[in-house]
């Protein structure tokens, strides 16, 4: 009987698992974040080259995993777009990607790791996951410091010019 029941679980857990569908990130999804600059007001980006997969069955999202071009990064200011591509700030020219590789869902929160200039970081999202004709669409938000992310720079203004909270926000959808 013990070896049924183990039997019997493990085919569960298999059979679950097959049944996870695997579906590309859309590109109408959006990737972006916005910083308080000079402590006065709220800087709005984006980033519009980035790829992903989700894998999600019947309400629960087992896996998530993506890339962004650091190099589209679009605040709505030429010079400032310049200044964070530049080695100083994200140095897109020696690390052109960010990744992300989520290890587990819980609580309503995405928990994984985000690799920004070649070094990973532990952050966790809170998410709402909702379907639209079966596929999942995920709404995340966290607020990450950049000093930790090694998004520093060296000026007159030091890090005054930017706060060090920066939030993501993802609205991401299959495809």
């Amino acid at each position: 009987m013990k070896k049924f029941l183990v039997s019997a679980l493990a085919a569960a857990a298999l059979f679950g698992t097959a049944n996870a569908a695997d579906f590309e990130v859309s590109e109408t999804s959006k990737v972006a974040f916005s910083v308080k600059h000079l402590k006065l007001m709220t800087v709005d980006g984006s980033f519009g080259k980035f790829s992903g997969k989700i894998s999600y069955d019947a309400g629960k999202l087992s896996a998530l995993e993506g890339s962004v071009d650091v190099a589209s990064v679009n605040t709505q200011n030429g010079k400032r777009d310049d200044h964070l591509r530049a080695n100083d700030i994200f140095d897109a020219a020696k690390y052109a990607t960010m990744t992300f590789k989520m290890s587990e869902f819980k609580d309503g929160k995405i928990i994984g790791t985000l690799n920004v200039k070649g070094k990973d970081h532990q952050v966790a999202l809170d998410a709402k996951i909702s379907e639209n004709a079966g596929k999942p669409v995920i709404a995340a938000t966290g607020v990450v410091k950049r000093s930790e992310l090694g998004l520093v720079w060296e000026n007159s203004l030091k890090d005054s010019a930017a706060s060090d909270e920066v939030t993501i926000n993802l609205e991401l959808s299959a495809k």
